[in-house]
């Protein structure tokens, strides 16, 4: 038996898979809805390196991108695999939220970047209806330091008929820049499973 199975393995299938990264990245799409330009948050630019279509046209999307690149980081070697969208938007006032129901969550990580602080979430699901994500001004205030601060809240809606059966994993990211006129401090709170 073991012989047998020694000989169904063979090395005639010399395909080179690249090491692919994934990271979070603007993705910036132009008037025929194709993907242009892909800014990861360290600052790096790349132009597509072919065809990708997205949602919507002349928009900045923020996206958890899969992509290869040599060890040289040259833009030559860059390709684009996939791209995802992830639930990024400004912050809606707390009145927005009047009678609407905060679905917990449950945070695996959290970090901040230059522009945005973004976390990876998981959430219970049987897939009845479209959970979404979105986040609420609880409110701005002065801070014992003198530093204004906002108080901002990860708003996860869930369909009422939608039971928690399974458990689905998702980034959101909260765009920091936001408050660059308004607020020195930004802290995002995060309803959690106990």
């Amino acid at each position: 038996m073991l012989s047998l199975l020694l000989l169904g393995c063979s090395d005639d299938d010399e395909t080179i898979y690249p090491s692919l990264r994934t990271e979070l990245a603007d993705v910036k799409t132009g008037s025929d809805k194709t993907v242009t330009t892909l800014t990861f948050d360290d600052g790096r630019i790349y132009h597509a390196d072919r065809q990708i279509k997205s949602s919507s046209a002349d928009t900045t999307l923020r996206c958890l991108c899969s992509y290869s690149i040599d060890d040289d980081n040259s833009a030559e070697s860059f390709k684009v695999y996939s791209i995802t969208i992830v639930p990024s938007s400004y912050p809606k006032p707390l009145s927005y939220f009047k009678g609407k129901r905060n679905s917990p969550v449950k945070l695996l990580s959290l970090w901040e970047s230059a522009r945005y602080i973004n976390a990876y979430i998981s959430y219970k699901t049987t897939d009845k209806g479209k959970h979404s994500f979105s986040f609420c001004e609880d409110k701005i205030e002065l801070n014992e330091d003198g530093r204004l601060t906002a108080f901002v809240s990860l708003f996860h809606e869930r369909p009422s008929d939608d039971a928690e059966s399974y458990t689905k994993r998702l980034y959101v990211s909260l765009p920091k820049y936001y408050y660059n006129d308004k607020a020195e401090v930004v802290v995002l709170r995060v309803g959690n499973y106990e």
